[in-house]
């Protein structure tokens, strides 16, 4: 289509907007949603699921589309938990809900850890401490019985955030380890080493005051 000349991301995206090629502008701008999530960026993942949402093709009950509600949830029960406000709780429980209808129309195991973090961030967010833990551990138990590696590091790094947020430093440095592990494991060394800087993690444990800051003080059961 373009010849030997190699195109810029940027000009495919110009180009799929000015044929009105929705597939491809999904796609783009899924891929950076993704990565602006993993990384860290809920600004930035928020842009981008709002424009890919509005997208017709992206209405479709597509593995896409699954995955890019399964990252907004945890994106709106974190915001809610950062004191952004009562309509992320809201946000998260809707997509909470859609999952587990997903669950229960499918036979593979491909939903199982997402559906257990996704109540884990639910019970989080409502102060539920007990289920909170056991939601996490059986979220990350699943990942690692069914082999999903890099579900296991997003589990592994969602519950360090959580006990940080309980000011449970030790157990939250050790589930950033495990998840830079993890990260690394799986091929995705960018993040792994993202990881690794953004929690200022070392070969003792040790935690940055960054993962264990919270805007709002939060009474837990």
């Amino acid at each position: 289509v373009f010849g030997d000349i190699i195109p810029s991301e940027n000009f495919i995206l110009d180009d799929a907007k000015a044929k009105q090629n929705f597939v491809n502008i999904e796609m783009i701008n899924l891929s950076h949603f993704f990565a602006s999530f993993l990384f860290g960026d809920y600004q930035t993942a928020n842009e981008l699921y709002d424009t890919v949402s509005s997208l017709a093709c992206h209405k479709q009950p597509t593995v896409w589309s699954i995955f890019s509600q399964y990252y907004r949830c945890i994106i709106a029960f974190h915001l809610y938990r950062e004191g952004q406000g009562e309509e992320w709780l809201e946000e998260g429980e809707k997509i909470l809900q859609k999952f587990e209808h997903f669950a229960k129309q499918t036979t593979t195991n491909f939903f199982d850890s997402k559906l257990l973090l996704l109540r884990a961030e639910y019970y989080a967010s409502s102060c539920e401490i007990v289920n909170a833990k056991v939601a996490f551990d059986a979220s990350i138990q699943s990942a690692r019985d069914n082999g999903f590696i890099n579900d296991q590091g997003l589990a592994y790094e969602c519950v360090g955030k959580f006990l940080a947020s309980i000011v449970d430093n030790k157990a939250a440095s050790q589930c950033f380890m495990i998840a830079h592990m993890c990260y690394t494991q799986w091929g995705a060394l960018a993040l792994a080493e993202h990881i690794w800087e953004k929690y200022k993690l070392n070969t003792c444990g040790g935690v940055s005051q960054f993962a264990t800051s919270n805007k709002h003080e939060r009474n837990w059961e």
